[in-house]
This record gives C-alpha cells, structure tokens and sequence, in this order.
C-alpha cells in the first residue's frame, strides 16, 4: 500500500487521510465542535509521524514498524504492555462508572492510558548499554 510514496511519508499521509475520513464521519455524527478537537490532534500525530521518519534511532523504526527483529520483539512487548493496562483499566473504570454513575469520564481515562503505557513500556523494556536485557518482574 502507497508504496508510490517515499518511506518518511507514508505514515503521516495514512494518519492525515485517516484523520479526515474520521473527522468527517464525526462532523457528520455530532457536528462542527468534533473537528475543532480531531484537526488538531491529526496534524499534531503527523507531524510526529514525519519527524520520527527522518531519524534513525530506535525510537522511530519501533514507532514506525520498519525495525530489526531486536526492535520487533521489544515493540511486541510494548504492546502486550498496552493490552495488558487497558484490559485492566476497562474493567476497573467500568466498576467505578457504574458505582458513580459517570459516563463521560472513563473514556477519557482510557485514551490517556494507551500512551501512558506505551511509554512506560518503553522504559520498562529497554536494553542496557551492554547488551543485555532488563527483566521486569523476574
């Protein structure tokens, strides 16, 4: 897919049209207030995206899905990290919903956790200078 477009674009052109077909379908759905909230955040994503694909670090080849199997693997544990948070994050912020009878809150909690995780994932499965692995909880 768009393999007409050289490597460091293709991901911010995959968020700007995904951005756009989802914006649209919100303006459609709730109105004109969904775009001032989604606009932002997509050029802010592909910007991100851009400046990550001229690098060469690990940081955007994992980002990117264009690494090593090394970065690979730590980029499957990272994401076993996220479904693992947000497993737990559904189902403890669905009890106290419930309990509290909120619902705007949870999902807002839940969008913030995605990142979180990923980040603390980062940090939790990094390598050490000389090579070797850190075992978290071993």
């Amino acid at each position: 897919m768009m393999k007409f477009l050289p490597p460091r674009l293709r991901m911010p052109v995959q968020m700007i049209v995904g951005g756009a077909i989802v914006t649209v379908i919100s303006v459609i759905i709730t109105g004109w207030v969904a775009a001032a909230f989604l606009v932002p955040f997509v050029i802010i994503a592909a910007a991100w995206y851009y400046y990550l694909g001229g690098g060469d670090s690990d940081v955007a080849a994992v980002a990117l899905g264009r690494g090593d199997e090394r970065q690979a693997y730590r980029r499957l544990r990272m994401q076993a990290l996220v479904g693992r948070v947000l497993s737990l994050g559904v189902a403890v912020i669905s009890i106290v919903a419930v309990g509290t009878k909120v619902t705007l809150w949870p999902v807002a909690v839940l969008v913030a956790l995605i990142p979180l995780s990923l980040l603390a994932g980062w940090a939790m499965y990094r390598e050490h200078p000389d090579g070797r692995e850190q075992q978290v909880g071993h």
